[in-house]
């Protein structure tokens, strides 16, 4: 389950429905007050009812109400995702904006289903600001949300990146100079992707999270459990595809022998769905690891190889 999702992680994700209630706005300062910055560790708690009121509309969670939806949503939301945002915050990599999950909360109950391919995008992106300075490192998933705003994190080969500065749409691009997420570079210059439901010709690349298919950006199409399941018909968080179908993934503490998997933690040795583990806890598998990473038996650190020791 990645609600990020990145890639995402974030925690890499159709339907025209009447739109919902309003979610509540209890925890959530007001834009106009200097209150200072929300605490990370508050995060998912503030935008649970926003998400799950976006996830119910447009299919994203299998789930019967948004009160269900917002236990599984806060258990993979606060045993994943905020463990890796409060470790890059601790290290002074990253900061949570109230403005921002003001923004993002009032997008999710308009914005079209097929529109928000993937959970941060649009101002839900504007949550997460980097404090790394064009030119520092920068890392795969959540840890490229460190770069400070008006640049991106390029990645090499070896999956670790340079934050570099971006320019505007029409601008020359190449040769150390990138364009924003949401451009390419064609032709030396940078142009807007194309959004779903718009033309993707040529060279024309399609916004992340969608497919160019015979010539036209298309989102992916949510199924039901039990449905079948591909590239393009995604199963929906609390599921996964499996031989083909979605099935429904278990919660921690509950059996994992017959689900096959975790919506959140790892299978553990006695078939019940466990926390993940700290950084420096041995494992023995990466999956076991918040980080994502086992390596010599113990789980790795976040931020994890592409940044400099401190």
């Amino acid at each position: 389950m990645r609600f990020l999702i990145p890639a995402a992680l974030l925690f890499a994700a159709a339907c025209t429905p009447t739109a919902p209630p309003p979610p509540s706005d209890a925890g959530v300062p007001d834009a106009g007050v200097d209150a200072g910055p929300p605490a990370v560790s508050d995060y998912c708690e503030l935008t649970a009812d926003a998400y799950c009121s976006f996830y119910l509309r447009c299919g994203r969670m299998a789930v019967p109400d948004e009160e269900t939806c917002r236990g599984v949503f806060l258990e993979s939301c606060n045993g994943r995702y905020e463990r890796v945002y409060s470790a890059l915050a601790q290290v002074g990599l990253l900061s949570l904006n109230a403005d921002g999950i003001a923004a993002c909360r009032a997008h999710l109950m308009t914005v079209e289903c097929l529109q928000q391919a993937q959970d941060l995008d649009g101002p839900c992106g504007q949550m997460w600001q980097g404090q790394q300075p064009v030119g520092s490192a920068c890392g795969l998933g959540i840890e490229s949300l460190v770069c400070a705003p008006q640049s991106t994190c390029v990645l090499g080969l070896d999956f670790c990146g340079t934050c570099r500065a971006t320019v505007d749409d029409g601008d020359g691009c190449g040769d150390g100079i990138a364009c924003a997420p949401t451009s390419s570079c064609i032709n030396g210059q940078c142009v807007a992707r194309a959004r779903a439901g718009e033309a993707c010709p040529g060279e024309v690349r399609c916004v992340l999270g969608t497919s160019c298919i015979n010539g036209t950006c298309a989102a992916p199409t949510y199924v039901g459990v039990g449905d079948a399941c591909d590239q393009v018909r995604r199963c929906p968080y609390r599921t996964r595809c499996n031989g083909g179908f979605c099935e429904e993934t278990a919660l921690l503490m509950e059996s994992c022998n017959g689900a096959g998997s975790c919506t959140t933690g790892y299978c553990g040795t006695d078939n019940t769905c466990q926390p993940l583990k700290d950084a420096l806890e041995a494992c023995s598998a990466s999956g076991e690891c918040v980080s994502g990473v086992c390596s010599n038996g113990n789980c790795m650190t976040n931020p994890g190889v592409c940044f400099p020791a401190p």
